[in-house]
C-alpha cells in the first residue's frame, strides 16, 4: 500500500504516567547528562519520499528528538509506544499550512494551559 504524496499530523502528548519509555539524547552513545526534553507535541510528516519522520517539540518550541520510519503507520506506534495513553488524537496539518514545524509548537502552546480539556 502507498502513502499519500504529502501528509502531516500532530498529536498533543498529556502527562506521562511512570517511567519515560523514550531515550533521546544529542549525540551517541546515550548520554543521560544530554537527555533532550520531554515533548509536549509529537508531528508525523510523510511525503514522496519513502517514509515518514515522527518530530518531538515542547510548547516552547525545543526538540525532543525525531525518528525515520518506513510508514505513518510506523511511525503512530512508535507514538503510542513512547506515549502510550498520554498521546492525543491525530490532527491533520492542513496543506495551507506552510511550516508545520511551527504549527506544532504553536498548536502544543496554545493547548498547554488547558491539558485537561482534550
Amino acid at each position: 500500500m502507498s502513502q499519500p504524496t504529502r501528509a502531516r499530523f500532530v498529536a498533543l502528548v498529556g502527562v506521562l504516567s511512570g517511567e519515560r519509555r523514550a531515550a533521546h539524547t544529542a549525540g551517541y552513545p546515550l548520554d543521560p547528562s544530554k537527555m533532550l526534553p520531554v515533548a509536549d507535541v509529537v508531528l508525523l510528516v510523510a511525503d514522496a519520499d519513502p517514509g515518514a519522520m515522527l518530530f518531538r517539540y515542547t510548547a516552547y518550541g525545543e526538540a525532543g528528538g525525531d525518528t525515520w520510519h518506513a510508514t505513518i503507520e510506523e511511525a503512530r506506534e512508535q507514538a503510542v509506544e513512547e506515549y502510550g495513553d498520554a498521546l492525543g488524537e491525530w490532527l491533520e496539518v492542513s496543506d495551507d499550512i506552510d511550516d508545520a514545524h511551527m504549527f506544532a509548537v504553536r498548536y502544543a502552546a496554545d493547548r498547554l494551559n488547558g491539558r485537561g480539556d482534550w
